[in-house]
């Protein structure tokens, strides 16, 4: 029972340095499509700025996951096993 514990916190621990390393390489992308939408927000007509606005909003929120992700990532290559959600 042992082996299968110590065998499923490995895998989660690779899963979780995956998951970080790959949220790392979009979160420049992520930050430049942001910073596009916070501009635009205040510069477009009424309707596309509820679009902008509303992408501004999503956008932020895949950010924040993202740095949690790389956090999560960074923990685990330290060999801290961070607690889910």
């Amino acid at each position: 029972m042992e082996d299968y514990r110590a065998e499923l916190r490995r895998q989660v621990r690779l899963g979780d340095i995956a998951t970080g390393e790959a949220a790392g390489a979009c979160l420049p992308g992520l930050l430049r499509r942001l910073s596009h939408h916070e501009v635009r927000a205040g510069t477009a007509p009424r309707l596309l700025r509820l679009y902008h606005l509303w992408r501004r909003n999503s956008l932020r929120r895949q950010v924040a996951d993202a740095r949690w992700h790389v956090e999560q990532g960074r923990a685990a290559r330290m060999g801290e096993l961070a607690s889910r959600r």
